[in-house]
């Protein structure tokens, strides 16, 4: 039986409908032994890693393989690849500077021989012998890019923003994840989705890890992009702004059978 077609919004001047992967799942050949942490009382082990994912290898490669951020940070780095669209740096929503810091703290091992600002992705898996895989992701629109109209890029800053207000005191990896979280926004799909996580639970922990007040305030357990929504509403965004979920593929699935605070104050 075929299904239904769910119902679309209209697209605001700018979005084209997409779909997006939720991560590359290749499988590599043998690469020569690597040393890696494998408990955090500091002992090393030597393992091989024959025919691992690239999720595997890149946590493999990891200061802190069994760690949650770890495990995310690993699905989001390969996520993303240099497209037709936009490079790697501005798909990822980092400066070149900021991602290169990112990785040097958690997945060192791997950036040997990576030019910052090209294709992490593809770095990684050529270590494995291949050429990336994930080209065909749609990546969003770039800061330098105004040709999807300024209100695309208003609505990134918003998003950082709103994040940002409620980072964890200290937090280091509070503002690259914040211009990761924003740019994804952007996208046409479930947030959990344009990140490349495995799951929406694993967003979740991801934003009560580093930004905890926010992720609290969502006692409806709203989708993640409409409840950022539904904070801005709040925080007095005008209502007659579009939105990035007017032309998603899942609006009616997201804002389906309840009435958002956009809807109330209409």
């Amino acid at each position: 039986m075929r299904r239904a077609n769910k119902p679309r919004g209209s697209s605001p001047p700018g979005l084209r409908r997409h779909r997006s992967r939720s991560g590359p799942s290749d499988v590599w050949g043998p690469l020569p032994r690597v040393t890696v942490r494998q408990s955090a009382g500091g002992t090393r082990d030597t393992v091989q890693m024959d025919r691992m994912s690239a999720q595997d290898r890149l946590m493999a490669w990891s200061r802190t393989p069994h760690a949650p951020d770890t495990r995310d940070l690993a699905r989001i780095l390969l996520h993303r690849c240099s497209g037709r669209q936009a490079s790697y740096v501005h798909g990822l929503g980092l400066e070149a500077g900021a991602l290169a810091a990112l990785i040097d703290v958690h997945f060192p091992a791997a950036a040997a021989g990576w030019t910052p600002g090209t294709c992490f992705s593809d770095h990684v898996k050529r270590l494995g012998g291949v050429r990336c895989g994930c080209a065909g992701v749609t990546a969003a629109v770039s800061r330098e890019d105004n040709s999807a109209g300024n209100w695309l890029l208003r609505e990134e800053r918003d998003f950082r923003d709103l994040l940002m207000r409620h980072r964890l005191e200290n937090d280091a990896s509070a503002l690259p994840l914040a211009d990761v979280i924003a740019r994804a926004c952007l996208e046409n799909d479930h947030l959990w989705r344009s990140l490349g996580l495995a799951n929406r639970p694993h967003l979740a922990a991801l934003l009560a890890r580093h930004f905890p007040s926010l992720a609290e305030a969502n006692i409806r357990k709203l989708r993640w992009k409409r409840f950022f929504y539904e904070c801005l509403w709040a925080e007095g965004r005008p209502v007659s702004r579009p939105t990035v979920c007017d032309a998603c593929l899942h609006q009616a699935e997201c804002y389906d059978g309840t009435a958002s605070y956009h809807q109330r104050r209409a």
